[in-house]
């Protein structure tokens, strides 16, 4: 799982093994290459925090002491050996899985936390950037970059400042957060039991399958992933090797009837399937996801448009690069706090609703699946 954000995004957050290996690799997979056209000038970086990243670290360790406390007491807990270090991937991707975690703190302690999931989300641009240089160069020097390369390039580049998000609802008195919600007060979800849309999509059929795999890992979909980590997916030990979020509301969507894409390429941005050899990038990673489904069935926005079955991704630093992906699996209303989600990497089931996504003060891009174009090619 590479927190340095490469150009492959799975899971809730930025995931370091690429599905190819290798961009080489990826230029010999059989099915059509993209036509992808990028110029030197195309190429956007992503903003970083002032100074060198060494003077950055340095003082991040004295700034989030607090923060950093509590994620060293929670890996105790938790029964993790991962030492504190800002650079080590792993703690990066451990410390961003608690930036939806907001049952286990108090809302002084999540605050806290949610500051520190955005130092890091921030942090890693600095290698970002350098890739996106590497790039650059390569086509200032006249380099032809090869087909895979391009669709490499292309993942990298960040969601555009001024690109559709997902508003909140304007309910000035909504403020409350999930650890200061009375869930009994939400028995009932609004939405008919007999939800099959137009276009074929059934939210039901997605969030009954949400339910039933929320806390488990379906072999059929997560064995490339656990061989990947050199692991078993019978063993849930196992499951905290990679970040499993996009890959599970796939899952999800695809049981509501959402149609395959094969698309001009396995890594590109409008192919989204599983198998047969292996997934899309879209299939398993959050930023490969938002290109895709921002396309495919157009970002919502407002809040109030979302329905139980629909999608949304969170960027945590609002920097253009999606972090996470979950699935509503209960609506009450039309509000923020309205919208239950079920996730994966840190599996929970409506334990929080996009209220604290908006309070933590996340970007977030929803998705109405009933509007998605369900044509498979």
């Amino acid at each position: 799982m590479n927190f340095k954000k490469t150009w492959l995004i799975v899971g809730t957050f930025a995931l370091g093994f690429s599905l190819m290996g290798s961009a080489a690799s990826a230029e010999t997979n059989s099915e059509k290459v993209a036509d992808i056209q990028i110029n030197a000038s195309d190429i956007q970086f992503y903003n970083v925090l002032p100074g060198k990243s060494a003077e950055v670290k340095e003082k991040a360790l004295i700034e989030h002491k607090d923060a950093i406390n509590l994620v060293e007491n929670q890996l105790n807990k938790d029964g993790i050996a991962i030492k504190t270090d800002l650079d080590n991937v792993e703690y990066q991707k451990y410390v961003l899985s608690l930036g939806t975690s907001f049952e286990l703190f108090s809302a002084e302690d999540m605050k806290k936390i949610v500051e520190y999931v955005k130092f890091i989300d921030w942090y890693e641009n600095y290698e970002l950037n350098v890739q996106l240089k590497t790039y650059q160069n390569k086509l200032r020097n006249n380099v032809t970059l090869s087909n895979a390369e391009l669709t490499e390039l292309n993942g990298l580049l960040p969601i555009p400042s001024d690109a559709p998000s997902t508003a909140p609802s304007t309910d000035n008195n909504e403020t409350t957060t999930s650890s200061e919600t009375n869930f009994d007060s939400f028995a009932t979800d609004e939405v008919s039991t007999l939800a099959t849309s137009a276009n074929g999509y059934d939210n039901i059929a997605a969030r009954d399958y949400a339910y039933s795999w929320w806390n488990k890992r379906n072999p059929t979909y997560s064995t490339y992933y656990a061989e990947k980590e050199g692991c078993n997916v019978a063993n849930s030990s196992c499951w905290s090797k990679w970040n499993d979020c996009t890959n599970f509301v796939s899952q999800a969507i695809y049981a509501g009837g959402m149609k395959f894409r094969t698309g001009s390429h396995v890594t590109a941005d409008d192919a989204w399937k599983f198998g047969p050899l292996m997934p899309t990038h879209t299939w398993g990673g959050a930023q490969n996801f938002y290109k895709h489904w921002s396309q495919r069935a157009g970002v919502a926005s407002s809040v109030t448009a979302l329905q139980t079955g629909d999608a949304v991704n969170a960027d945590f630093g609002a920097d253009g690069h999606v972090d996470h992906t979950a699935i509503i699996t209960k609506n009450t209303g039309n509000n923020n706090n309205n919208k239950f989600l079920t996730q994966h990497t840190t599996d929970k089931k409506e334990t929080s609703t996009l209220q604290d996504w908006y309070t933590a003060g996340y970007k977030v891009y929803g998705y109405e699946m009933d509007k998605a174009t369900n044509t498979g090619n």
